[in-house]
């Protein structure tokens, strides 16, 4: 992470950012409808059963994302947190990835009612870099094919 970088929750005001870091990624799904692609934005943000949270410079650039939505396990006496999109384009050595990373974690501690944390992975979207090793350092394993849980605590 550029020494700069800070991650903070992002708010309807930041859909415009969001909306320009998923069209600049090559063969991005959102160019071929980037009104519609700010328009969900503008949704997400405002959902009160997700988070997104933006990593950003001192100046305001934004550098990367993470969305992570809840969703309420009555049986299981709590909610689950999956991690829907993760993206930190020019993150080479994932430095970016993990602090947001962290910063789910830490929320989803804050909340003190979330009993599992996946993460959805997109290996259209993400570079190439050894994600899964990084996923692994941070504490997932693999639960499906695109799909990892953290095997952290959370309580």
């Amino acid at each position: 992470m550029t020494p700069a970088a800070r991650i903070r929750h992002a708010s309807r005001r930041d859909a415009e950012a969001l909306t320009a870091l998923c069209l600049a990624w090559q063969g991005a799904p959102g160019a071929s409808d980037p009104a519609l692609l700010h328009e969900l934005w503008g949704q997400a943000l405002g959902d009160d059963d997700s988070s997104v949270y933006l990593a950003e410079t001192e100046d305001g650039r934004a550098l990367g994302f993470v969305h992570v939505t809840y969703q309420a396990r009555p049986a299981r006496l709590g909610w689950r947190a999956t991690i829907e999109e993760l993206h930190a384009p020019g993150d080479p050595e994932a430095a970016l990835r993990r602090a947001l990373l962290e910063a789910v974690v830490a929320e989803c501690r804050r909340r003190a009612d979330v009993i599992a944390l996946y993460l959805i992975t997109q290996p259209d979207l993400e570079p190439k870099l050894s994600l899964e090793e990084v996923y692994a350092q941070l504490g997932f394993r693999k639960r499906g094919r695109d799909v990892l849980v953290w095997t952290g605590e959370l309580l």
